[in-house]
């Protein structure tokens, strides 16, 4: 089957994709041809596109033609793929002081600057984003009113008939303008309910309210309905009159029927939304995103001037973007009945007092209209808003990558909005005590992923890691968790939020923006940076080659609002399985069906599709759900009972029942689960653990562990040739099984010892090491049915790619026993500090460093044994004596001291010493002893190390530590004898900070508008400091395997 996957993949690509490419085109397509040796020089040199981006912070407007260079030159020696320039102000000036400003906004001086950029860029080869507008909220002086994002009001009249009436109909509330849409007259009936008593979740069903700004939203209220129909309080269609032809300014006249009737005057005005977080000069009101005219001045204002400039100076700036959403709800247009009879083929008149809060026709007939009511909305902003922007950046060879699914609540269909864009972009935030806590307020970024897999894009793009509380309090260390886990979520690409740009006159640590975790030349360990960044670069590499690994579609609606949120809301799937959803249009316009499985036109692939556990459907989707069922498709869900809108009412509920006849058939989910109609199958009453034994699809990965805690997560992405999994063991410290923030400075010890089961077969595994970017061969393994088993042995939080590769099964091992009992496979040896055994090949020769004494025998696939007797554990052999240890005085330190004994900075009585910020330099020396070094690897533990060390001995290339635990493979640098050490060790700046607030402000070292450690009580945030230790040389002993 994968195959004709791989043949159908290329079909598209040479006959269709041709057909419907776009003027823009990049690096950025899918490639799911990647060579092995490719792939193996991607991973230790990262490609420009797999590369660290960052928001590129311009507070205030402010940056310099210096600062500007300078930047840019430190992103590229670090290893930077680009930079979004997002010119923007601060929105807590009570957590950070304003700071001066640059250039007003598309100033002439301020295009300057940017324009400068553009060329330094292209100079130093980096790719460059821009903002549209200072801050987000897309607007700005130009948008007027009538060019702002709207919403419907309305006023009431009650009026008895019978009589000819002349009247001034009061207009409704109003905020800068007011434009009349309709007025009509209904019966004034008794014991009419209105609002929340007529409609449940009316406020929000109208999009008059937000359904939620963080976490995982109750979208359920948007189906929630009171179970009395509520015909006999409805207004019939027939009973409205329209009166919009008797108003003439503020007066009505009309000759008014017998009987009490209510006056409505409709109309819409601005919401109030504004542009937020906005440069100084630089404001405005958010403009009408469901407005083509809007659009257009947006256009003229802001998206040429921006193209132009940048195309007069250069090539960089390849994308266009606009950040997340949090301009409220917004519910009309100018145009907006017209949009709304094309879209449903009903005229929304019919039912406007809806949106006054009363039933028309029934409680039923009014959730449907609502429901079409906010598809118009969300369809609107699509198509008048971000795919005119596509439009207008492809025209000029450019792409876009807003932020347009959210992750603040807006009145959109999430993944079908951000189809529109070249890559999807979501955002996450690290994990803190202080502002999303929860990881459903924390991870917006599975949202992305479904989007690109299920729309045929390469990139997922997430900005963070952010925050709000932290400054200048996160390590690398503190940050690979969540990096690792937004990984697992399918995100390819790191935003880093944020990069501010801080001329030099503004001191150290400079300008910041109040949220966000700091990462530029001003962090103290900046230079130190390169490894991590490298980190995140062979990981964004890897995860873009090939095509994500999910067995399971799920379908997730036709409503708006609607979102994806987290890996973990699919809550049904069993462990090892993975999974995208996706919107009405991908199945209307992209899914086939080869053999009873699922194809996308990109060369994606699932095994069945599942429906929301929700009463209506949109009909059109099941239509097509009908014709993919007959061709071959499983489908798994309940029978909807009616279709989601109004359109081609009532003969769309005819359709929806004889469809529902012919796919569910007798099917009552208890004791008749499955029905076939044409080549395939529904299926429901089974549980999707069920389902997929049944179908002879077990889980993608699994793994077994000696402890019930062991918790491993992982994505899998497939190549032509080669199967790349990311596995992860998620936790860091033993009994802490939760993701909340917790400061902990001493060394985790959640070590892993388990057994990873692999869902390969017939290819050759390799570990790939993305923080060293070393690859080695897998010498012990075993294939077990479907699987590849492989035994790991995992660092606290650890992560690690397993490569599976075509090519001759070489010889390996299959069965280790240790001491008589089963080491592998089913070994259940609880986890140590160190592996109990590692087996490489070097030179051709099978080497084994144990570190757990023991009699070993090893069975290989060639069915020949070895036998080690092992009885001498690993020595640890400690550095002590005296530490020279430098300071650097501009930063407060006392220059050169003595040390007998590692302790943190915080603990010494020396105020320079406790309060200082930056690189400290141990130095020492050591004698090896004579008789050691023979068939040996020596390992330089340094223990505790806060927060972050580069370390050489005798001279040898320095090396990055930036994770526990901290190691290093000293074998062909250490020497018998005297031996010279020297290890550098980075902290933050808190420390510093704290320092100076007990200083006058014309003595202090630091400068900085962050105010959060200058303030009194500052001391709680002092963070342990330094190289701590122990510090030890441990010799482990290794023995051939032949």
């Amino acid at each position: 089957m994968k195959s004709f996957v791989v043949r159908l993949f290329l079909f598209y690509m040479i006959f269709i994709a041709p057909l419907n490419a776009q003027p823009f085109s990049t690096s950025i397509s899918i490639d799911f041809n990647t060579e092995y040796f490719a792939l193996r020089e991607g991973f230790i040199n990262p490609p420009p596109e797999s590369k660290l981006r960052c928001y590129w912070w311009w507070l205030n407007g402010m940056a310099t033609m210096e600062s500007i260079t300078r930047d840019l030159e430190e992103m590229k020696a670090k290893g930077y793929g680009g930079a979004a320039i997002v010119d923007a102000g601060s929105s807590s000036y009570d957590i950070v002081q304003k700071t001066k400003a640059g250039p007003v906004f598309l100033s002439r001086e301020w295009m300057e600057l940017y324009k400068h950029a553009v060329r330094e860029a292209d100079r130093l080869g980096l790719e460059l984003s821009v903002n549209l507008g200072s801050g987000w909220n897309p607007g700005g002086p130009a948008i007027t009113p009538e060019n702002a994002l709207k919403k419907i009001v309305c006023s009431e009249t009650f009026i008895s008939g019978g009589k000819r009436i002349r009247m001034i109909l009061p207009q409704p509330e109003f905020f800068l303008i007011y434009k009349d849409i309709l007025v009509q007259a209904i019966p004034n009936k008794p014991g009419i309910p209105k609002g929340e008593d007529a409609i449940k979740n009316w406020d929000i069903k109208t999009l008059n309210k937000g359904i939620g700004w963080k976490g995982m939203y109750p979208l359920y209220k948007l189906r929630e309905e009171y179970t009395d129909p509520g015909k006999d309080v409805a207004i019939r269609r027939r009973e409205i009159i329209n009166l919009t032809k008797y108003l003439k300014g503020d007066t009505l006249e009309w000759e008014a029927p017998a009987g009490d009737w209510t006056i409505i005057r409709y109309g819409y005005t601005c919401t109030g939304a504004r542009t937020s977080t906005t440069s100084d000069g630089w404001s405005g009101l958010s403009l009408d995103h469901l407005s083509e005219k809007a659009f257009h001045v947006f256009e003229k204002s802001v998206i040429l001037p921006l193209i132009d400039s940048a195309r007069s100076a250069g090539n960089s700036v390849r994308f266009l973007q606009t950040d997340s959403w949090e301009m409220g709800v917004a519910n009309w247009t100018e145009n907006f009945p017209a949009e709304f009879l094309k879209d449903h083929g009903y005229p929304i008149e019919d039912y406007m007092p809806v949106l006054s809060g009363r039933i028309v026709e029934s409680r039923a007939e009014s959730n449907r209209f609502l429901h079409d009511f906010r598809r118009t909305v969300a369809d609107c902003i699509k198509r008048n808003h971000y795919q005119l922007l596509a439009d207008v950046a492809h025209q000029h060879d450019m792409g876009i990558c807003p932020e347009s699914g959210g992750p603040h609540s807006a009145p959109i269909d999430a993944l079908d909005v951000m189809s529109v864009s070249d890559f999807p972009q979501g955002e996450f935030w690290t994990r803190s005590s202080t502002h999303r806590i929860k990881d459903d307020e924390r991870f917006s970024v599975k949202q992305s992923a479904c989007v690109a897999h299920t729309w045929g894009k390469r990139i997922v793009a997430a900005e963070g890691p952010t925050s709000i509380g932290p400054h200048w309090e996160r390590a690398p260390k503190d940050l690979k968790n969540d990096i690792d886990r937004v990984f697992c979520s399918g995100v390819n690409r790191i935003v880093w939020h944020t990069f501010t740009s801080s001329p030099a006159e503004f001191g150290l640590p400079g300008n910041e923006y109040f949220a966000g975790t700091h990462l530029n030349p001003n962090t103290t360990w900046w230079e130190m940076a390169g490894s991590f960044i490298d980190y995140i670069n062979r990981c964004s590499y890897m995860l873009q080659q090939g095509l994500f690994v999910g067995d399971v579609l799920y379908y997730y609606g036709d409503d708006v609002p609607n979102f994806v949120f987290i890996k973990e809301e699919a809550k049904d799937l069993p462990a090892g399985y993975d999974w995208d959803k996706c919107s009405g249009s991908v199945i209307l316009n992209r899914i086939s069906i080869s053999g009873n499985k699922i194809i996308l036109p990109d060369g994606m692939s699932y095994r069945l599709l599942v429906l929301p556990d929700e009463k209506s459907i949109d009909i059109k989707v099941l239509r097509k759900i009908q014709n993919l069922v007959n061709e071959g498709m499983i489908l798994i869900g309940p029978p909807p009972e009616k279709p989601s809108g109004l359109s081609g009412y009532p003969r769309s509920d005819e359709e929806l029942k004889t469809i529902v006849r012919r796919l569910w058939g007798k099917i009552d989910g208890n004791t008749v689960t499955e029905n076939r109609f044409g080549k395939g199958k529904v299926i429901w009453g089974k549980s999707l653990a069920e389902v997929l034994i049944e179908m002879n699809v077990p889980p993608d990965f699994y793994f077994t562990g000696s402890t019930g805690e062991t918790s491993l997560d992982f994505i899998h992405r497939s190549t032509q040739n080669q199967e790349i999994y990311f596995v992860l063991n998620r936790f860091e410290y033993k009994g802490v099984n939760d993701f909340n923030y917790r400061y902990n400075p001493e060394l985790p010890d959640r070590y892993e010892e388990v057994e990873c089961y692999f869902r390969v077969k017939g290819k050759v595994p390799e570990i790939w090491d993305p923080i060293s970017g070393e690859i080695k061969d897998v010498l012990v393994y075993r294939e077990e049915g479907d699987y590849t088993v492989i035994p790991l042995h995992f660092n606290p939080g650890e992560s690690k790619f397993v490569v599976f590769k075509e090519g001759r099964n070489e010889r390996h091992i299959i069965e280790i026993q240790k001491d008589g009992k089963s080491f592998f496979p089913k070994g259940t040896f609880a986890p140590n500090n160190f592996p109990y055994l590692t087996i490489e090949r070097h030179n051709n020769v099978c080497e084994a460093t144990i570190f757990e004494p023991g009699e070993y025998r090893f069975t290989w696939s060639d069915g020949q044994e070895n036998r080690l007797s092992v009885s001498s554990s690993p020595i640890a052999i400690p550095i002590a004596g005296l530490w020279q240890v430098n300071f650097n005085p501009r930063w407060g330190g006392p220059g050169t001291i003595m040390i007998d004994t590692l302790a943190s900075w915080t603990d010494f009585s020396d105020e320079g010493i406790r309060y200082y910020s930056g690189r400290a330099s141990y130095s020492c020396q050591f004698a090896m002893p004579d008789g050691i070094g023979y068939n040996e690897v020596f390992l330089l533990d340094m223990g505790n190390v806060q927060e972050i060390a580069s370390v050489s001995l005798n001279g040898s290339q320095s090396k990055v530590c930036w994770m526990p635990p901290f190691r290093v493979d000293v074998t062909n640098a250490i020497k018998m004898g005297r031996n010279e050490l020297k290890i550098d060790v980075i902290n933050l700046w808190p420390n510093r900070l704290i320092g100076d607030s007990k200083l006058p402000e014309g003595k202090r070292l630091t400068k900085t508008n962050v105010q959060k450690f200058y303030k009194p009580g500052s001391e709680i945030y002092l963070r342990v400091s330094g190289l701590l230790g122990p510090v030890r040389i441990i010799v482990v002993p290794k023995y051939s395997l032949q």
